[in-house]
């Protein structure tokens, strides 16, 4: 079949080569920030919050990326696209509200997506580069019928997963000169948005019209070679009217595939978090610890894993102080949901399956305050058999979401929805009152995962702790000036610090 290669017309600067594969040879979390997979824990389209995301390509290759939002409860897609990203590009869009009361994407950026959101490249008459927003709904097929809320405002929260599906690069000319990004002018001084040279082409070749069909369709690796890495993200929340803005850098995992290419077609699930290599890195005790999992997914687990997380709080009423933090299980839905699960649900670690009420595991917690106090010491005494069932107790509550909001009291009974991030009472978000007016938090897990294994020796060891990825956001507000009026607003994001741990895995009796 004769076709127009891509980067003759797109991706301008390709030599053909597709760059160094990342030096890492397994699954890992990379402190540096960059990777092929980058995780944004929470956006939120609620209470006036808006979230601003980027996403970086800091190589000289042009990158296919399928760029996936996620809904709060049950992990749920909410709407992907793929994006086509020339050397060295920045993508930037908007996470806000609709009128319905779900979120949508607002895009500002000139980089090729497809679908295209931009529609006609031309501006019309009386038109502004502020006007010109690629747009998109969220969308609530993915969770219809699975037991949870069912309206669109479910879609106004959640998290994001970018997955690198491969570089691209021009196999048939071997070089390009075509600009990326061109600025015609119609000779009246009005001038046209910069964009790509030819997205209409990247659209044609996921298009079929009649019996023709477009390249990609025939064949998706075409132009493509593996994942190279190198792409790292952030996103801010920002709130106009309370004046204050939260940003965060997206957890970035390394070394998710290794000479594969994972390039899809826009309306496709795949690639996901179970579609990388089964082999992981992790860094524990001082020591890089491999092993090698029955799911591919399970690896990107080990890499975030935790079986404690710690964080500070304030809530300090003299400065009008609140504190939420955001713990969010990414590949919760991989162990909990029938949907996607990878064996009989649930799996380890994982406890519970997707239900009306979400799929709950119990934390342990302990307060102390910030002259080391721990809060309310709770004491246990012996009891008669049978025990009760196990569930939560004087230190324990529940998280039963994929993203989670927990909201620090401040003694007063808990609102419809939190403060900061406006995350309603679906069932329930869990309210955590120390006594204190400030203070550090420390989360246990005590679940254990399904056993892996030493590649080079066999031995089986099982990690503790739950897949864990998020941060810490507080607010202060200065209302003593001026007539008691609010002058100032003041807030920050402070990602979790936690611990790994692993035992040898001991067979049950027969």
């Amino acid at each position: 079949m004769k076709r127009k290669t891509l980067t003759t017309a797109v991706l301008a600067g390709l030599t053909g080569v597709a760059g160094m594969v990342s030096v890492s040879n397994a699954v890992n979390l990379n402190p540096d920030g960059l990777g092929q997979v980058l995780l944004y824990p929470y956006y939120s389209a609620r209470g006036d919050n808006d979230t601003l995301i980027s996403i970086v390509n800091t190589t000289d290759n042009a990158k296919s990326v399928k760029v996936r939002f996620l809904e709060a409860l049950n992990s749920r897609e909410v709407l992907d696209f793929n994006l086509y990203m020339s050397a060295y590009d920045v993508w930037v869009a908007a996470i806000t509200a609709t009128d319905a009361g779900g979120g949508q994407i607002l895009i500002p950026d000139s980089s090729c997506t497809v679908p295209y959101f931009f529609g006609n490249d031309t501006l019309a008459a009386g038109e502004t580069e502020a006007d010109r927003l690629g747009q998109q709904d969220f969308l609530s097929f993915g969770y219809a019928g699975d037991g949870g809320p069912q309206e669109i405002e479910r879609t106004a929260s959640g998290y994001i997963e970018v997955i690198e599906m491969g570089t691209l690069v021009d196999l048939t000319n071997g070089s390009a000169t075509a600009a990326t990004h061109v600025l015609t002018d119609a000779g009246d001084g009005s001038g046209e948005l910069p964009r790509p040279a030819d997205c209409a082409q990247l659209v044609g070749a996921w298009t079929s019209v009649g019996a023709s069909d477009g390249y990609w369709v025939v064949d998706q690796d075409v132009d493509h070679e593996p994942p190279s890495g190198g792409l790292f993200g952030a996103a801010s929340i920002i709130n106009v009217p309370s004046g204050t803005m939260f940003s965060y850098t997206a957890d970035a995992i390394d070394g998710f595939v290794q000479g594969r290419i994972l390039h899809t077609d826009p309306g496709s699930i795949f690639p996901n978090l179970n579609s990388g290599d089964d082999v992981s890195n992790v860094f524990i005790g001082g020591v890089v610890d491999t092993r090698q999992w029955t799911d591919p997914v399970e690896a990107v687990s080990a890499t975030v894993l935790y079986n404690t997380v710690m964080n500070e709080y304030v809530v300090d009423p003299s400065i009008n102080a609140q504190s939420e933090w955001v713990v969010n299980f990414p590949t919760k839905r991989f162990y909990v949901d029938p949907e996607f699960a990878i064996d009989t649900t649930p799996v380890a670690p994982f406890t519970s399956t997707w239900g009306p009420d979400g799929a709950c595991e119990v934390v342990d917690f302990e307060f102390w305050d910030r002259e080391e106090a721990p809060a309310n010491p709770v004491i246990i005494g012996p009891i008669v058999s049978p025990p009760p069932p196990d569930g939560p107790g004087p230190n324990d509550f529940e998280l039963c979401y994929e993203a989670n909001v927990i909201r620090f009291a401040d003694g007063a009974s808990a609102p419809d929805a939190t403060e900061i991030l406006a995350e309603p009472r679906f069932t329930t978000f869990p309210v955590l009152d120390s006594g204190f007016t400030d203070g550090w938090v420390r989360f246990s897990f005590d679940n254990a995962t399904r056993p892996a294994s030493d590649p080079s020796t066999g031995s089986l060891v099982e990690y503790l702790g739950l897949p864990t990825i998020g941060f810490w956001v507080n607010t202060y507000s200065n209302g003593t000036l001026g007539g008691g009026t609010v002058l100032a607003n003041y807030g920050g994001t402070f990602k979790h610090r936690g611990s790994r741990d692993l035992q040898a895995f001991v067979p049950p009796s027969p």
